[in-house]
């Protein structure tokens, strides 16, 4: 709210609490009575001097009121009709904004639910450089969500349209971190059915939900108490082990990250081995597992494994290494 609105609010309150005052001193009126002339001399409806006529005190006071009280009623009316006014302008134009940069996107993430699990992933997905477009059916957590520069919708996620408005055919991944197991469950659902080829990624809360939500399509199920439970096991028994690994999958602190990349058919990688690359002489990045899926790799593959199409190949390396092996990995 602009601070000329708030002045011509104070002033007005001001007003109708003194305005009576003066009457009860200046003339018989009762305290409604008085509060009665104050609003009706303020809004200019006043119909005559209730309990009247009065003396030339309490005329001079109607006129100190009418000039003060009407004035910032006037002032505090256009005030407000200029900031509504402002603020219909300003969200549609947001609004405007948001759809051309969702427009834009091609291969983004879809992050459903702002509260502390959806901004830390967010955070996470903005420091990787990564579109996101988030949904929340909470106004002020898309207004928060905003504020700190992200493209985001107000609606609700399970709807097939809200899911539309944010890019779905043309998303890559859909995380749904909302705070209802049924509400991602729906998701996991609508998200399938708009666009079988996203990849989502399901937060789960009851611990009979998960089998559900795997039912319902989802590739991946999160429980974040499971794995703050996991996170805190592995730094009480290895400290510096968890730590380096957050480090790498993170890559914030160190100079060096984790990806991987699926071989395309045409990639200069396809028919060679690890051999003919010699990656390690030519300061290329550190391969440390193959396979055709994420969950069933060969860690540390040898030296004379042939690469082919459609194969995951997980690669350790800084970020000049690992976009010098996706070149090789996925061509371009």
């Amino acid at each position: 709210m602009p601070v000329s609105l708030k002045a011509g609010l104070v002033v007005v309150a001001v007003v109708l609490v003194v305005g009576p005052v003066g009457y009860l001193v200046l003339t018989d009126l009762h305290v409604w009575d008085a509060i009665y002339m104050t609003v009706i001399t303020i809004t200019t409806v006043g119909f005559s001097e209730i309990g009247g006529p009065y003396g030339t005190g309490a005329r001079l006071w109607t006129l100190g009121i009418i000039t003060i009280g009407t004035g910032a009623a006037l002032y505090t009316g256009y005030a407000g009709l200029e900031y509504g006014v402002e603020r219909l302008v300003q969200g549609r134009r947001e609004r405007r904004r948001m759809v051309q940069a969702i427009e834009s996107m091609d291969g983004h993430v879809i992050l459903c639910g702002f509260g502390r699990v959806g901004v830390t992933a967010w955070e996470t997905l903005r420091h990787a450089n990564a579109d996101v477009v988030v949904i929340d059916d909470d106004a002020e957590r898309v207004g928060f969500a905003i504020e700190r520069e992200a493209v985001a919708i107000l609606g609700d996620a399970t709807s097939d349209d809200v899911l539309r408005r944010a890019g779905i055919q043309r998303a890559s991944t859909v995380i749904s971190a909302v705070a209802s197991d049924s509400d991602n469950l729906v998701i996991a659902l609508s998200a399938k059915s708009l666009n079988p080829d996203v990849r989502v990624v399901a937060r789960a809360i009851g611990e009979d939900i998960e089998k559900k939500l795997y039912l319902a399509g989802a590739d991946r199920v999160v429980a974040p108490q499971s794995l703050g439970g996991q996170r805190l096991a592995s730094l009480a028994l290895k400290p510096d082990v968890t730590e380096f690994v957050d480090l790498v999958v993170s890559g914030r602190t160190v100079e060096f990250g984790v990806e991987s990349f699926t071989i395309d058919e045409d990639a200069p990688i396809v028919g060679k081995t690890l051999a003919d690359l010699d990656l390690h002489h030519t300061g290329g990045a550190l391969v440390i597992a193959v396979g055709e899926d994420p969950t069933r790799v060969r860690l540390n593959p040898p030296s004379d494994m042939v690469f082919r199409p459609g194969e995951i190949v997980i690669a350790l390396g800084s970020s000049e290494q690992l976009d010098a092996f996706r070149k090789l990995a996925v061509g371009g």
